[in-house]
């Protein structure tokens, strides 16, 4: 090989390794990545004297809270635009959907404290509104978010499938992030008790000998 081939072929070689040095220190688009808990259940029972309901109904506002942990591997910035819980309930007499959308950001330590008492969290541990963010380049954010739906009129009963999704960098897509399983029955209402489902990813990883 002469000289003017070695010559060509080190140029080369340097060109691809700037190439690739500015690939991954600047130009490395967004790419998210989540780590979460599973999301814990309450339902809140409203009586009458709470709601103000003129025919004497109870009703039940069902809601999750879950801790969530988000990091930009990527060299540009992107944002998150949103998070939802897709609950799907199957029963003997029908399937049912519901859709979780986040709420508020909480202070985790104030609302553990209070989450079995919905008004009193509300007043002391709510940081803000849920909103879309940003991420810069290699940045983490972590939140604890509340996410809720349409309140229950009645007691719904069956078993719930959820689906944890996020949608980011305005695709207008969602992505799952984990899958979970509960059963939803009667001791649920009326209980101040929290209830979490089980990851079906992290089960059928436990059963691997």
């Amino acid at each position: 090989m002469d000289i003017p081939i070695i010559a060509l072929t080190i140029s080369i070689i340097a060109l691809l390794i700037s190439a690739s040095t500015l690939w991954l220190s600047h130009l490395k688009p967004f790419e998210l990545n989540v780590s979460c808990d599973s999301p814990r259940l309450s339902m809140y029972t409203i009586p009458p004297e709470v709601s103000g309901s003129e025919e004497g109904k109870t009703w039940w506002i069902p809601s999750f809270d879950i801790g969530m942990t988000f990091n930009n591997l990527g060299k540009r910035q992107g944002q998150v635009d949103d998070i939802r819980i897709v609950v799907t309930l199957n029963n003997h007499r029908a399937e049912k959907k519901f859709y979780f959308y986040p709420k508020w950001v909480v202070d985790y330590s104030k609302f553990n404290q209070y989450h079995t008492e919905r008004f009193k969290w509300v007043k002391s541990a709510v940081l803000r509104d849920w909103y879309p963010f940003r991420l810069g380049a290699d940045k983490e954010i972590s939140l604890h978010l509340i996410l809720e739906s349409d309140r229950f009129d009645h007691k719904e009963s069956g078993r719930l499938q959820l689906s944890l999704q996020i949608s980011a960098e305005g695709s207008g897509n969602w992505d799952t992030i984990n899958e979970y399983e509960m059963p939803l029955v009667e001791d649920i209402y009326d209980n101040e008790n929290t209830f979490l489902p089980y990851n079906k990813s992290l089960e059928k990883l436990r059963k691997i000998t």
